[in-house]
């Protein structure tokens, strides 16, 4: 899909409001106190163990970037869904094994 900078960033709003709506069901459900912080095109994602994850938007290259404790994954816009581009994977699928790993240390 091409786009233009107002369309990534009405996707990216939209991802980020699903990302939280995710947070606060995870931790309802494991009764766990995740702590997030959206500031501008970044989320911050603290776990009580003092681990983090942050996504952040990629203007200049319509990305979305997802650094977890283990590794870093950069995500592109594929058939409007976010597709990491080493792995192919969606990034809801990245982003919960990565909340659910981090919680669990």
């Amino acid at each position: 899909m091409n786009m233009n900078i107002t369309q990534f960033h009405a996707l990216t709003d939209q991802l980020f409001y699903q990302i939280e709506l995710y947070l606060d069901k995870y931790a309802d459900e494991h009764d766990i106190d995740l702590d997030y912080e959206t500031n501008g095109n970044v989320i911050t994602i603290s776990f009580p163990n003092n681990s983090k994850i942050i996504v952040n938007t990629q203007e200049p290259l319509f990305q979305v970037w997802l650094a977890t404790q283990k590794q870093g994954y950069h995500f592109d816009l594929i058939n409007e869904q976010w597709i990491c581009n080493r792995t192919d994977q969606p990034f809801e699928e990245i982003f919960a094994s990565s909340v659910q790993e981090q919680s669990e240390q």
